[in-house]
């Protein structure tokens, strides 16, 4: 007989997790998180979102039917390994879908955290952009072989799909659609760079606006805004590039989009959230601060 999913257990409320405790609260469901020793900013997401805070990562262990680990690829290691340690010293044992940005060795890892106790480990992936931008359209791609309860979510604020049985297969397809958007995301920004350094930038632009309209829109866009995630979107460069060597091919293109967003970090924009930066930041301002970050980096 399948449970029926009442309590969700979102690890951690940020960008994207609060969003999603926010559509599935809105669906029905009890949605909490553990908020001691996060962020000013975390516990401001998580109270626009109306997602309880019981404290600590027992306490969701103990009430949740489900936990989503959804946070930077870098902490989902560890996250994971507390969760389960906490799971065999209290004997409670939610489902447990890890919906990071991460390779299929590293969801693999991480799912050995979870052998032998009654756990039923999924691997997940969350494309598209927040749902609550995306009027609960986002989906949430999740590989495993008992998935029934993941399930109940689908049309409750996530889109579900299942990809398959074997733990893997939905990183893998994050890691593809990931190294597709936000390689080509580095793209623009190295071109724009490279222009602003050959002081080409006026008549690159001018072509683009001419024969590549579009091209010139997302070069607009994205630029002054890859900082911002910068941060998080590093170590998924790496776990990208992971997965391409895994499969027997070049990991150069993410290294070099790792090397981009590095240089982008370094800019004054990397202090900005999404929600501070204006929409219409200046493109030349933006490239102005790659130019002086690059140039910064090369010297020392």
């Amino acid at each position: 007989m399948t449970l029926e999913l009442q309590t969700i257990g979102i690890l951690m409320p940020g960008d994207m997790g609060h969003a999603c405790g926010a559509v599935l609260k809105k669906n029905g469901f009890r949605v909490i998180t553990a908020l001691n020793g996060r962020t000013h900013r975390t516990k401001s997401l998580a109270a626009e979102a109306a997602i309880v805070d019981v404290g600590d990562l027992k306490a969701v262990v103990k009430q949740s039917d489900l936990i989503l680990s959804i946070l930077p690829p870098q902490h989902a290691y560890n996250l994971a390994e507390k969760v389960s340690i906490i799971m065999r010293d209290i004997s409670r044992y939610p489902d447990f879908v890890d919906c990071n940005a991460i390779s299929p060795a590293t969801v693999n890892n991480i799912a050995q955290q979870f052998d032998n106790i009654p756990t039923r480990f999924i691997d997940g992936s969350i494309i598209g952009l927040n749902p609550i931008k995306e009027n609960e359209r986002t989906r949430l791609y999740v590989s495993g072989d008992k998935l029934d309860l993941i399930s109940q979510i689908d049309g409750r604020g996530l889109v579900v799909k299942a990809v398959g049985s074997e733990i893997g297969q939905a990183s893998s397809l994050k890691m593809l659609y990931a190294g597709a958007t936000k390689g080509a995301f580095s793209l623009f920004a190295a071109v724009g760079l490279m222009a602003e350094l050959a002081g080409l930038k006026e008549e690159l632009f001018s072509e683009f606006e001419f024969s590549k309209p579009d091209v010139l829109k997302s070069i607009n866009y994205m630029i002054p805004r890859i900082p911002v995630d910068a941060a998080r979107w590093i170590p998924e460069m790496e776990e990208i590039s992971a997965t391409y060597k895994q499969y027997g091919m070049t990991a150069k293109f993410h290294e070099g989009a790792k090397e981009l967003m590095e240089i982008a970090l370094n800019t004054p924009l990397s202090a900005e959230t999404r929600e501070t930066l204006p929409n219409d930041f200046d493109i030349n301002e933006a490239l102005e601060m790659y130019k002086d970050a690059f140039l910064d980096l090369k010297s020392r």
